[in-house]
């Protein structure tokens, strides 16, 4: 915890004041006790001769202060207390203009801008960098699934919307064993939570916004998930009811890049493993042999496209595996000392000889007018720096579509460990 003592929050414009204020009353008091003393002196000295002057032999002590303090009196004026109420009301005026400010109205939540601080003018005009993260800010936080890789097959390429390719609705239609794969690991792999309405409609509940928009593609590619209630999960395919419990989940962390669930189907007893990640958390994962090079090229091709990319993989588990796994879960999971670097420890020796099923690929636009509003800031000499977890390929991309860098530039790329 910090101990230094923090400094004022002051504009530059009250910090200047301050510092004239100070100087010009060191100086006014200079001036008081300088002309204070030469007064005190004629007093004693040629005063008392004059006869329109008349004074005490015997005075008090504190009549040496008279002089000085009518001094202080007539110089009282050289600090000019106007001008802090001139600058506050000016400033008011500014923030009041922001108020009035018609371009700066949003009309989807019908909300003006407001200005709180009356110090807005002045603290915006010393901004020189701005350090902006790039989901929900610059970009809508509104998660649409677009494309998608399954088995080496690229969906959604020509019309620019998977859910509308009809390749891929054929494709579910015939049950092909990968699609049908790939979209159970879109719809399980996940914390989601349905809410089903009275009318009977299903919405979702997600932590985030890509587990949202993964099973609600799943949904409209007519894999539905209905509801989980404590370990069970439900899935509606086809006019079909598929139960299945879940074992255990294997939470994500930032380490991991990818997280992972043991289900197993209440019909067959054949448990799997479901995972979904970043491409390089999930794709040296693959078992032995599986050609990985189409997806590796369908990611690099989403991220020229600005696409936010996740791998999907499977793997059937024998019931000895699991047992033995699961027990070494449980131990990890209750472990007093290092618990979460022997949980990541064990979750590692499940993860592996994966079926890697294919990449999906899901948008978040830009907001409106971020690319013109980040090209005026930086013309006014604004200096940008863009947060994002995204691949590098996506993050030029995203920085090319809102105007972060200029195209043609030169590109140094670099990276920093933890």
């Amino acid at each position: 915890m910090s101990r230094g003592v923090p400094e004022p929050k002051l504009t530059a414009m009250d910090a200047m004041i301050d510092k004239l204020t100070g100087a010009i009353f060191l100086f006014q008091l200079a001036v008081v006790v300088v002309l204070g003393s030469a007064g005190n002196v004629w007093k004693d000295t040629e005063a008392r001769k004059q006869w329109y002057v008349k004074y005490d032999d015997d005075e008090p002590w504190y009549q040496i202060l008279v002089i000085p303090l009518r001094f202080e009196l007539l110089c009282s004026i050289m600090i000019p207390i106007s001008i802090k109420v001139s600058l506050d009301f000016v400033k008011s005026m500014y923030a009041k203009f922001i108020d009035w400010d018609e371009e700066m109205y949003d009309q989807e939540t019908d909300t003006p801008a407001h200005a709180a601080n009356t110090a807005i003018s002045e603290d915006l005009g010393q901004v020189e960098y701005i350090l902006t993260d790039k989901t929900g800010t610059l970009t809508e936080n509104k998660m649409i699934f677009r494309r998608c890789c399954i088995a080496g097959t690229l969906y959604g390429n020509e019309s620019g919307d998977a859910l509308k390719d009809v390749e891929l609705l054929n494709a579910v239609a015939d049950n092909l064993p990968h699609v049908i794969k790939f979209l159970t690991v879109m719809a399980l792999c996940n914390t989601v939570i349905p809410i089903k309405s009275p009318s009977g409609t299903i919405s979702y509940k997600a932590q985030s916004q890509d587990e949202d928009a993964l099973v609600n593609a799943a949904s409209n590619l007519h894999v539905v998930l209905v509801s989980k209630n404590g370990n069970n999960a439900e899935i509606h395919f086809n006019r079909r009811v598929i139960q299945y419990e879940i074992l255990d989940i294997l939470e994500f962390t930032s380490d991991r890049k990818r997280m992972s669930v043991v289900i197993s189907d209440s019909q067959s007893g054949k448990i799997f493993l479901l995972s979904k990640g970043a491409d390089e958390a999930i794709l040296p994962l693959a078992y032995s042999g599986q050609q990985i090079k189409t997806f590796v090229d369908a990611v690099d091709k989403y991220a020229q496209l600005g696409l936010r990319t996740l791998c999907l993989g499977w793997r059937e588990l024998s019931l000895e595996e699991y047992l033995e796994w699961s027990r070494l879960f449980k131990e990890a999971n209750s472990a007093l000392v290092d618990r979460e670097w022997k949980v990541a420890e064990v979750c590692q020796k499940l993860e592996h000889s994966l079926d890697i099923l294919g990449i999906s690929a899901i948008e978040d636009r830009l907001q409106d007018g971020v690319p013109e509003t980040i090209e005026i800031l930086r013309q006014s000499g604004i200096n940008f720096w863009m947060l994002t977890g995204d691949k590098q390929s996506t993050a030029i991309q995203i920085a090319l579509l809102c105007n972060l860098i200029s195209s043609g530039v030169s590109v140094c790329c670099g990276w920093m460990g933890s």
